[in-house]
């Protein structure tokens, strides 16, 4: 393993030192200047939580709504109770409210949602106080088990202090399973819209999971 990161007991790869990231504005403009594409994500991942429930949620939080695509096709699709949550109140679409972190944490949820959030966040013991039947997240699929040193320097989804963890498959798993989350589905369906022009997947990595 490179220098200044390390492995977990669930596979799990963690920067050790890091700076802290400002998430402003101009953090968000990157998004906002691919909208297009941030519209379809919202879309197809509201899409993929429906057909794999089979029915529409009563509530959704989602955990670093960004520009607020997928909650508000939540709030489209006619869920009943939809929430934002960022460590920046950006706007949120109409019909869609704001809750703050600790608020989010106390209140129970049908699905909470977390896309390209769980590598950003530092402590990650927050998986075991969420209150929700399911769990959607999102996260770049690290190689590293795979394709060793070389290719995880040169990863471009590494983004030092920006993600502090990297997740596979097993590791993911793993992790939420200590949390008492059992995987219902994992997938790479967003590498269809999110893959670059000559780039080869798997990169992005979709996992949902049911909280008994």
């Amino acid at each position: 393993m490179i220098e200044n990161y390390t492995i977990d007991e669930f596979g799990v790869i963690h920067q050790i030192e890091s700076k802290p990231m400002v998430y402003d504005k101009e953090y968000l403009s990157y998004y906002e200047d691919l909208s297009d594409r941030t519209i379809k994500l919202g879309y197809q991942r509201m899409g993929w939580i429906l057909g794999s429930l089979q029915r529409i949620p009563q509530s959704v939080l989602e955990i670093g709504y960004g520009t607020g695509t997928f909650v508000e096709a939540a709030h489209i699709t006619g869920v009943e109770k939809c929430v934002g949550c960022d460590i920046t109140r950006y706007p949120l679409p109409e019909g869609v409210q704001f809750m703050d972190w600790r608020q989010s944490l106390a209140q129970r949820w049908d699905v909470v949602a977390m896309f390209d959030v769980l590598e950003h966040i530092p402590d990650l013991s927050f998986l075991g106080e969420l209150k929700t039947d399911y769990l959607a997240v999102a996260v770049p699929y690290c190689r590293w088990h795979e394709l060793g040193d070389d290719w995880f320097r040169d990863w471009r989804m590494r983004l030092p202090d920006e993600h502090l963890h990297h997740f596979d498959m097993r590791s993911l798993r793993r992790l939420l399973a200590h949390h008492q989350y059992v995987c219902l589905e994992m997938n790479t369906f967003e590498d269809g819209i999110r893959l670059r022009e000559g780039e080869t997947g798997p990169n992005i990595l979709s996992g949902l999971f049911r909280r008994p």
